[in-house]
Parts: C-alpha cells; sequence; structure tokens
C-alpha cells in the first residue's frame, strides 16, 4: 500500500495541515487538503473519497475538488461516510447554499457527486482497497478506518479522544503493518483535549498501550501553535516506533 501525506498537522509544514492522505494514488483518506496538494491532472485521478467527519479540516476542500473537475469527461467523484456524517455535508456543505449540491448536477440522471452510506465495521470495497469504519470517541459521529490492500492493512484513527473498539478492531486485523493517530494538544491542554475530543502526548501513552502488535505509530494533528511542545512531549515518551507524518511525503507498507 502507497500512503501519500496530503495535509497533516503537525508535519513539517504545519500551517498546510488539513487533513488527508491519497491510498494507492486514487483514493483518498479525509480531505482537508487535496485541491492543494494535488495537480488538476492527479486530482481527476481521485473518484473516491473516505470522510471520517463532518469537520472543516477533513472536508474543506471537497467543494473545490468538485469544481475543478466536474467537466472532465467521465469525472464522478464517490464519497464515502456513515450515514450521520452523509446527513451532515447534505445539510450543511452541498446545500446549494454553501456551495451547489452536485448530487443533482448537472442534472439527477447523471450528477457528479454520489453520497454513499457505508456500514460501521463490515468492509466495503473501493477501488482495490477493503475498508472498515469503526466508530471512535470524538465531538461529532466519526469514524478511524481499517484500510487493507493485498500488501497490508493501515489503521487510521482520524481525530478522537481516548476510545476503546478502535483498538480492539486493530488487534485483530490480518497483517497490519501500522497505525495512524492523531495527537493535537500538549498535556498542559489536556482540560481543551478532553471537552475537544482530542489526545495529548500523555494520554496517547495510554492509548498506545492498548496496541498489541509492534507495528510502526505514525502521529498527525498537532496544532500548530503547539507543535514545538507536543514533539518534546512524544519524544519525552521514548517509544521506539512512534514518529510524525511529513507533508508531502508517500509511504510504503
Amino acid at each position: 500500500m502507497k500512503l501519500r501525506v496530503l495535509g497533516c498537522y503537525g508535519g513539517n509544514v504545519p500551517e498546510l495541515g488539513m487533513t488527508s492522505f491519497l491510498v494507492n494514488d486514487s483514493v483518498c483518506l479525509d480531505a482537508g487538503f487535496v485541491s492543494g496538494a494535488l495537480s488538476l491532472r492527479e486530482q481527476v485521478k481521485v473518484k473516491d473519497v473516505i470522510i471520517s467527519h463532518s469537520h472543516l479540516d477533513h472536508t474543506c476542500s471537497l467543494p473545490f475538488l468538485i469544481d475543478n473537475n466536474f467537466s472532465a469527461p467521465g469525472f464522478i467523484l464517490r464519497i464515502y461516510a456513515i450515514r450521520e456524517v452523509i446527513a451532515s455535508m447534505k445539510n450543511h456543505l452541498f446545500n446549494n447554499h454553501t456551495w451547489p449540491d452536485f448530487t443533482c448536477l448537472p442534472n439527477d440522471l447523471t450528477p457528479v457527486l454520489k453520497l454513499i452510506e457505508i456500514p460501521e465495521e463490515r468492509p466495503f470495497k473501493v477501488n482495490g482497497l477493503s475498508v472498515r469504519a469503526i466508530r471512535v470517541s470524538h465531538t461529532v459521529p466519526t469514524t478511524g478506518f481499517v484500510v487493507e490492500d493485498k500488501g497490508g492493512t493501515v489503521a487510521y484513527s482520524s481525530d478522537t479522544a481516548p476510545t476503546e473498539r478502535f483498538w480492539e478492531v486493530i488487534n485483530k486485523a490480518r497483517n497490519l503493518k501500522a497505525v495512524i493517530v492523531e495527537t493535537s494538544f500538549p498535556n498542559e491542554l489536556q482540560d481543551l483535549a478532553n471537552v475537544s475530543g482530542h489526545l495529548t502526548p500523555q494520554t496517547l501513552e495510554r492509548e498506545l498501550r492498548k496496541l498489541e502488535p509492534d507495528v510502526p505509530v505514525y502521529l498527525y494533528g498537532a496544532k500548530p501553535r503547539h507543535l514545538a511542545r507536543i514533539r518534546a512531549q512524544v519524544r519525552a515518551l521514548r517509544h521506539r516506533k512512534l514518529a510524525f507524518l511529513v507533508q508531502g511525503k508517500t509511504y510504503k507498507f
């Protein structure tokens, strides 16, 4: 599996950190920075986007991805998410107020956008990938994803506070290669992390005790203002397989 980091708070360019990852050159996990990170030629290859939750730092480039490519011959964008997230995008994003409702444009029979509701914890197929959505603990309905291809499995938590089911599922995943987990605030802002549904280095440490396979763990989500402090606190954990994702880098698992 190839995973290209299009956007990740806490990367080497933190101010461009709206969250999004490109898997095997064609499927996006979240869409915070797709249109900004990819050329027009690369964007038109993205036909499938899997969305973890409705917050803008995970969805804000969806309108521009469609706008940049809807006139390309045969372009259709399929967005996959759980029921609550699909409803939020219908009500608050593609609602003909915030942005045109491309689910009925250019017409109802051949729309350029399809919003596809996915089940929780049951695999669904997307362009050669098998994906499972696992509920995590955030302030809005949110799922992490367990993504598998013939080469192995990568787990992505999306935004979450301490959670349980995500770790239970990935501990049983076949051929787990890596885990991507958020860490948004420094320890001294633990109260803010708690109310906003995020992790700090000290709660990350407790979460990692739930992980049984000995695999690399990659971090994203550090708020730019607190990045230096978060990095120092993560280093102090002395976890030998813990690293921050690098913006623009392609990882092979």
